[in-house]
This record gives structure tokens, C-alpha cells and sequence, in this order.
């Protein structure tokens, strides 16, 4: 059984220095942006065991589950279950951390953005309208437009002209190839603020002597100025054949600040050895680079969305992280520069050139559960059976084409689906990014997995008539175009232009004092 604790007992938990803590929040992503504690991970309830073994992948962590007291309760069994030996529930949830003090926040990647608030207003991060950037293309001013974002986002939709980078850290190591001379101006785009700003800044301290803007409020500031977007592919930024001598200075001279060494694979396995430190393991590169080889102990996280989004992968405070890069080591310099703002632990970065490193068996393994064929579903609904075929996707790849009749359903609707149908078999539908067989052997009744998952039916799927078992609560980013993206954006800057006065007086939010409180690490970097 899980320890239950007073809302007064984590608050004092997360004050304490040099303690492994991992708080969790088991909320669907659209609930948890009504309010949530700074410090704690979201790990939906729906993909608990698919994701808890990589973000706390030690068993005697000490976990502290705080969102809805019923949701916390089923969770910390599946916990206890698994092996984890050290779980805490806090009695009534979120609302028992308000109630003893604690403070909590709309949104997503709270932190991360508010840090993009306190760079543009510590460091004067220089910004630009889209008018005034038109005026520079319409003067034919010598001006390089560079996009921020991850290459799928790009695709969406870019500025035209612009530079798909690949995003974040990708913009130090690749801008040169475009930005030749001291007299172009550069633009950083993102879709909103907070990657433009981090963007531009970086740019700036790596000692590039050129004029260099995050553009206001990013796309949707372009678009809503009633200038077009380009779609699809455009010009893509190459990573260059080697980088300059003042960007290795720059790469040195960062980690030294940072107190990042620099390690080879041995120290890295040694660490990943350590059961007293959880590890994490982080391949900034671009996916692609990834894709060609890569650590077997790492994660492909680009550097600029895990400054973006640490708060889903970074789950225990304290931890050891390292970053895997090129030997150059300029995107794990322009990582590191930021992720010290966030992250009191130690940061190490190893060159992925290095000796196989590999990590512990990571997910569970998968239950044994009944699976049924699309020819079994066939012949049941032939003979007048009720089935009910639930899809476990996302939702944006159950909108992508799935099966007729089908629902798209959470984990946690399964008990009042069943509930309503007794008598039906329920048969879960999954792919190669979610496995459904967690979800039936825990959940009642006539529960089977389809054999193959979506591929099974992959020649069938339709895009008509979709339904859903509640509303779409995996998704909390705005809708594709039009006016609803229009007044979800007007919302959106509102609530992110009040995190610098909403945050203060949270220590969680006093980024100089956790850059200054790095545990354990040295004064410089060693090659």
C-alpha cells in the first residue's frame, strides 16, 4: 500500500536539498493545464507503464503522486506492482498542496517558458515586428530569416524564406552557413515566443557580430499582420563540415561556466551503474543524426526542446544528466547555457562518437494478454456480437485514419465503457508508439487487444466519422488555422506575458539561485 501524506509533507519534501524526488502527475494533458505544481512531470495515467521505467528508471526513487486522489490511488498500485518501493500519494491531490501553501500554474512547460521570459528581460533579447521585417525584404535588405522549431513543425508551416534549422540548439551550429558577413540581420522565428527568444539569445552569446531579433510573437504574429505562411518543404540549413575557432572557444568557455565536463563512454556507463543517482541520457543531435547511430542508452531530445520541454523528461530532481553530441560539442554548449537555469544536478555532455553505451532493460515487459484477429471481430459482428473497438492512439493519429466504428478512448474510460456494456467484448487497439496491453490487464471485463495493432487494418482506415469517448484531452496546443487558432494565440501570449509577475517569489522560478546551486560540479571542463 502507498503512503499517504499531508500536502505540508511534500511541500517540505521539495525543499529539501539533495533529495531524489519525483512528483507525478497523472492527469490527462488538457486537466493538468488547469493547474499544476512547477516541479512535477506529467505522466498521463493512460501511458504510465509505456513511459515511468525512462523517467524514473531506479525503483527505490522516491515517487509522489499529486493530481486527483482516485486517478493517484490506481496509479500508485500499477507503481507498487511494478516494483517501486517508495510511493507517496498526497491525500486530496493537487488540492491538498494548495491547501498547505504550495502554488500551482496554468499551462504547459511552465517553467521552461517563464525562463524564456526572464532571458528576453534579463539579457534585453533584441525583438522585431513582422512589419519592420517586411519592410527589410521589401528594401531587399540583406536579411536571413531563421526558424526555431523542429523540422515536422516547420513542415506545418514556416515564414517564407525562412531557414528550416531544425530547431533550438541546431540554430549556434548551423547559422553559419547562411550568415557569412557581419552586416546580415537575423531573424529568429518559433510559432509563439519562447523558442524565438532562446533562439535569438543564443545566437547572440556565442559572440556573432551580427544584429540578431527574435521576431514578436512568432507565425502567428506573421500571419495575423495578414501575410501568407509557406507550407511544406523550403530551404533547408545544412549542418556545416566543421565550425569555427570562435564558436570552440565559445563551446569551452560555456561548459567551463556551466561546470558540464566533458566524459568519455566509460564514465558514462559507470554512471548508468550507479544505482544511488538516476541518470538521464540525452542525444541532442538532429533525429536524423540519431537515426544513423546513436548510444543504445539515449534518448533523442534536440537541445532546444529539451530546454522547451524538460519538465516531460526530466521527472527526478537532482539527477545526472548527460548530453550526447558531435565532438564539436556546440549544440550541447548551446543546451547546457540554459538547462543550468533549470537544473540544479549535475550536467555531463560525451561525444557520440563514443563506445557502445548501454542502459538497463527499460520498459516493462509487456503483459500477456488476449488478442484477437480483424477476421475474429469480423465473424463476431457477423453473427450479431457486440464489439466495441476502442483506439489507445493519440488522437491526432486516430483523426490520421482509423477503424470504422471505432472509438478513441483514454485508459481511463475503459471501467465506464465496460460498465455500460457488459456484455460486449472490448477489443484495444494500439501501434508501434502505444502499447495497449498494459490497459487490459488492468482494466475489467472482456478485454483483448487486436494482434498487429493498427497495421493489422492499415489498408482500411477511413478519416470518416470519428468518435470519441469524452472530449480530445491529449492535445492542449491550438487548433490547426482559423479564427478558434486566432483567440487560442490571443490567450495564449495574455497568459505568457504575465509568467515573469505570476512566478514571482516562487523559488522554483529564481533561475540565477538554481544556476549558482549546481550539486557537485567543478569550476571548468575537461577534454
Amino acid at each position: 500500500m502507498p503512503t499517504h501524506i499531508a500536502g505540508h509533507t511534500l511541500l517540505a519534501l521539495d525543499s529539501t536539498p539533495r533529495t531524489e524526488l519525483a512528483i507525478l502527475d497523472l492527469r490527462s494533458p488538457l486537466e493538468r493545464t488547469t493547474g499544476q505544481i512547477a516541479v512535477s512531470t506529467g505522466v498521463p495515467y493512460h501511458d504510465l507503464e509505456q513511459r515511468i521505467s525512462e523517467l524514473v528508471p531506479h525503483l527505490d526513487t522516491t515517487i509522489v503522486l499529486a493530481g486527483t486522489p482516485d486517478l493517484d490511488e490506481v496509479g500508485a498500485a500499477i507503481l507498487e506492482q511494478l516494483g517501486y518501493t517508495d510511493v507517496r500519494v498526497v491525500d486530496d491531490g493537487i488540492r491538498g498542496w494548495t491547501a498547505a501553501g504550495g502554488r500551482t500554474y496554468t499551462g504547459t512547460n511552465v517553467r521552461s517558458k517563464t525562463l524564456g521570459e526572464w532571458i528576453e528581460h534579463t539579457f534585453a533579447t533584441p525583438t522585431v515586428d513582422s512589419d519592420t521585417v517586411q519592410s527589410w525584404l521589401d528594401n531587399e535588405e540583406d536579411i536571413v530569416i531563421l526558424d526555431s522549431r523542429p523540422s515536422g513543425e516547420y513542415l506545418h508551416h514556416h515564414i517564407p524564406g525562412g531557414y528550416n534549422t531544425g530547431g533550438g540548439a541546431e540554430i549556434d551550429y548551423r547559422a553559419g552557413q547562411v550568415v557569412t558577413t557581419p552586416h546580415t540581420k537575423v531573424v529568429i522565428n518559433c510559432a509563439g515566443r519562447t523558442r524565438g527568444i532562446v533562439g535569438a539569445q543564443s545566437l547572440i552569446n556565442t559572440g556573432i557580430p551580427n544584429q540578431v531579433f527574435s521576431l514578436y510573437n512568432g507565425t502567428p504574429a506573421w500571419e495575423q499582420s495578414g501575410r501568407p505562411l509557406a507550407f511544406g518543404r523550403g530551404a533547408d540549413l545544412d549542418a556545416p563540415q566543421q565550425v569555427s575557432a570562435e564558436l570552440v572557444d565559445w563551446v569551452e568557455s560555456t561548459l567551463a561556466q556551466a561546470g558540464a565536463r566533458i566524459v568519455g563512454a566509460e564514465e558514462v556507463r559507470h554512471q548508468l551503474d550507479n544505482r544511488s543517482v538516476t541518470t538521464y541520457v540525452f542525444d541532442v543531435r538532429s533525429p536524423a543524426e540519431f537515426r544513423q547511430g546513436h548510444l543504445d542508452a539515449a534518448i533523442s531530445v534536440p537541445g532546444g526542446q529539451l530546454v522547451q520541454t524538460i519538465d516531460e523528461h526530466v521527472a527526478v530532481h537532482g539527477a545526472h544528466i548527460v548530453l550526447v553530441d558531435t565532438g564539436e560539442f556546440v549544440r550541447a554548449a548551446s543546451t547546457v547555457q540554459w538547462l543550468r537555469y533549470l537544473h540544479s544536478g549535475p550536467i555531463t555532455v560525451v561525444a557520440a562518437s563514443e563506445a557502445e553505451v548501454r542502459r538497463a532493460e527499460g520498459r516493462f515487459p509487456i503483459p500477456e494478454v488476449a488478442h484477437v484477429t480483424v477476421a475474429d471481430i469480423a465473424a463476431w459482428r457477423s453473427a450479431g456480437r457486440d464489439v466495441r473497438i476502442l483506439d489507445l492512439r493519440s488522437s491526432t493519429r486516430y483523426a490520421a485514419g482509423h477503424i470504422a466504428e471505432s472509438i478513441h478512448a483514454r485508459r481511463e474510460h475503459i471501467p465506464q465503457i465496460v460498465e455500460g456494456a457488459p456484455d460486449a467484448t472490448v477489443v484495444l487497439v494500439g501501434d508501434e508508439t502505444y502499447a495497449p496491453e498494459y490497459a487490459a490487464a488492468a482494466g475489467p471485463g472482456n478485454i483483448a487487444v487486436l494482434s498487429g495493432g493498427i497495421d493489422a487494418v492499415a489498408d482500411s482506415l477511413t478519416t470518416e466519422a470519428p468518435r470519441y469517448a469524452a472530449g480530445i484531452e491529449d492535445h492542449t496546443g491550438p487548433p490547426p488555422f482559423g479564427p478558434d487558432r486566432d483567440r487560442w494565440y490571443a490567450a495564449y501570449f495574455e497568459w505568457e506575458l504575465s509568467l515573469l509577475d505570476d512566478t514571482a517569489g516562487d523559488p522554483h522560478f529564481d533561475f540565477e539561485q538554481i544556476a549558482s546551486s549546481k550539486l557537485d560540479l567543478p569550476s571548468s571542463a575537461t577534454s
